[in-house]
């Protein structure tokens, strides 16, 4: 009986001691742009598409797709579920010559920024070899990008 006793006293202290979280659930604002490049923001407010020509990044509309100057990825279906931040998104990618299948998962990563997930992506991280992964300069797992939202845009102008 004394055994059960000290289970008990020792459960208790230890869920004491387990800080309470409440964490504002992060959500994802389907009405904004996203963009690689936290740059990007203010040069495309600027200079709208003609932004692509100074900098290198990629931008993320949920009506449209993902958009940079040599890369366009049409979103298909953008689904979510109830009680869940994640999206699934099906969408169909072009390069210059190559066109590909993809989907996404998409989550949000801050209180501005979404991670995106493509399993295209993934998919071609896995070939690289020993030595080009350990080089890589990835601060999330390799496959995925980090967008930043831009406030102050929900749509890229066309001058």
């Amino acid at each position: 009986m004394g055994g059960i006793v000290r289970a008990l006293a020792l459960s208790s202290v230890m869920l004491a001691a387990i800080p309470a979280f409440a964490q504002e659930d992060l959500s994802i604002d389907q009405t904004k742009i996203y963009v690689s490049d936290a740059k990007a923001c203010g040069m495309i407010e600027d200079k709208g598409i003609d932004a692509f020509m100074d900098l290198d990044f990629l931008a993320l509309d949920f009506s449209k797709g993902i958009q940079s100057m040599e890369f366009h990825c049409n979103f298909f279906d953008v689904k979510s579920r109830k009680g869940s931040s994640h999206l699934f998104i099906d969408a169909i990618c072009e390069l210059p010559g190559e066109i590909y299948p993809d989907i996404l998962a998409v989550t949000p990563y801050s209180e501005t920024e979404i991670q995106v997930a493509s399993s295209a992506d993934i998919t071609w991280a896995m070939n690289y070899e020993p030595e080009e992964a350990e080089s890589a300069d990835a601060i999330v797992p390799s496959g995925t990008t980090i967008y930043t939202r831009c406030d102050n845009l929900s749509e890229i102008t066309v001058d």
